[in-house]
């Protein structure tokens, strides 16, 4: 009997786990739901860094681990959104899109010159630049993309199955 009762005790907690991965992260202070295969904190040595650098308009900055201590199978997520509204105020409405061109244009020269591939993809309704780099000899996916006078980056590390768990988390992303 008492065995019967762990057994169904262990179910649980595997079936639980198993659910819970599945399960969508909510961040409503920084606008979006996600689901990942590790839970997500804030990633407060991006901000710690990035305010060092006089980047004050970080709404959210996300990291989580999977598997962290298996190189060939660990996953490294971040999640970071920044505020870009003042910018958009400083400029006509009619000029919105062409702001946002022109950022990614940026970003995407910045790429270029570090040898980075990349491409322009639409991404929840708007145009988004995707590209891969090896980060600390780790195959690295990530996006960057504008909306509702923010822009966000997803970015997933692995060794194993980049492709596929990148693009897992992209789809489950959505915003609030």
């Amino acid at each position: 009997m008492k065995k019967i009762f762990l057994i169904t005790i262990l179910l649980f907690a595997i079936s639980f786990i198993a659910i819970s991965q599945g399960n969508y992260q909510y961040f409503p202070s920084a606008g979006f739901k996600v689901k990942c295969g590790c839970k997500l904190a804030v990633n407060s040595v991006f901000t710690q860094v990035a305010k060092s650098q006089g980047i004050n308009d970080i709404i959210g900055a996300y990291i989580c681990a999977e598997n962290e201590n298996d190189p060939s199978t660990g996953v490294i997520v971040n999640i970071n959104i920044c505020d870009a509204s003042k910018s958009f105020q400083a400029i006509n409405s009619t000029y919105h899109d062409y702001f946002i061109k022109k950022s990614l244009e940026k970003y995407a020269s910045i790429l270029s010159q570090t040898g980075i591939s990349y491409e322009y993809i639409s991404f929840m309704g708007t145009t988004a630049l995707e590209y891969n780099f090896d980060q600390n000899g780790v195959p690295t996916k990530a996006i960057l993309f504008f909306k509702n006078q923010k822009s966000y980056m997803l970015q997933l590390a692995t060794r194993n199955g980049l492709t596929t768990k990148f693009n897992a988390l992209k789809t489950s992303f959505e915003l609030l």
